[in-house]
């Protein structure tokens, strides 16, 4: 393959690249694959990639006019093969579609109903945030942390999470469930906060629900978690953002 065609594929590749990525961070699908603090420093490289990819067609464009004035075109490029190992990548992203991960990944993830990987600094804030504004991580980080549980015993909780079936939970309770994600999809792992309500047969797994309810303490897996007694159970969209960011 001549220098410049295989340049000019080159040139094209980064350009999908950054309509991919561009097209994701506009939609708010960025976030499906990375952590949203990485967000500015992606759109900072897709505005790089555009600039190298400018660059490349117009050193493709001296190039062609150099030659013709000379009369030679001789150069040879690298194996086209290379070419795939930036095609591929942009190809799984387009063609599979962006989507959250779900129950479906437990099997290969599992899920926690502690939070050993996140740290204990905010704590302290969290104890006095009020109870209904607390997310499923922020409850299962205080029962991890704080040592003393008394005071949580009886709060009013309000969480929002994807319902899943366990056969560990007794009848009628449920896990409401998110992913963290701390860089990336791949190293994103769920929590799961146990939830019992009388319908809680009505359910469908994977579905988003607000659970409203009280917080009490339960032994799973000789460990001590937080269980709301869900006083209601609300059908609701999933969220604009799914995952929760430590």
């Amino acid at each position: 393959m001549p220098k410049r065609l295989y340049r000019s594929f080159q040139a094209l590749l980064l350009l999908g690249m950054c309509v991919f990525l561009g097209s994701k961070a506009a939609s708010g699908q960025l976030t499906y694959y990375i952590n949203q603090r990485f967000v500015p420093l992606t759109i900072f490289g897709v505005i790089f990639l555009a600039v190298l990819a400018q660059t490349m067609f117009s050193e493709n464009k001296r190039s062609r006019q150099h030659d013709s004035e000379h009369d030679h075109d001789h150069d040879h490029a690298p194996a086209s093969s290379n070419l795939w190992f930036m095609l591929v990548p942009l190809l799984i992203g387009v063609l599979i579609p962006a989507r959250p991960l779900d129950s479906s990944a437990f099997a290969t993830k599992g899920f926690n109903t502690n939070s050993p990987l996140v740290s204990a600094d905010s704590s302290a804030q969290l104890f006095e945030t009020d109870s209904e504004d607390r997310n499923v991580l922020d409850w299962i980080k205080l029962f991890n942390y704080e040592t003393n549980l008394a005071p949580f015993i009886g709060q009013k909780a309000s969480v929002i999470g994807f319902v899943y079936f366990d056969e560990t939970l007794g009848e009628n309770q449920f896990f409401v469930s998110r992913f963290v994600v701390s860089c990336c999809a791949a190293d994103g792992f769920a929590l799961a906060m146990i939830s019992e309500w009388p319908q809680a047969a009505t359910l469908e797994q994977d579905s988003w629900v607000l659970v409203k309810g009280v917080v009490k303490s339960v032994t799973l897996n000789d460990r001590v978690v937080p269980l709301i007694q869900a006083e209601s159970v609300q059908a609701v969209p999933e969220p604009e953002q799914p995952y929760l960011f430590p």
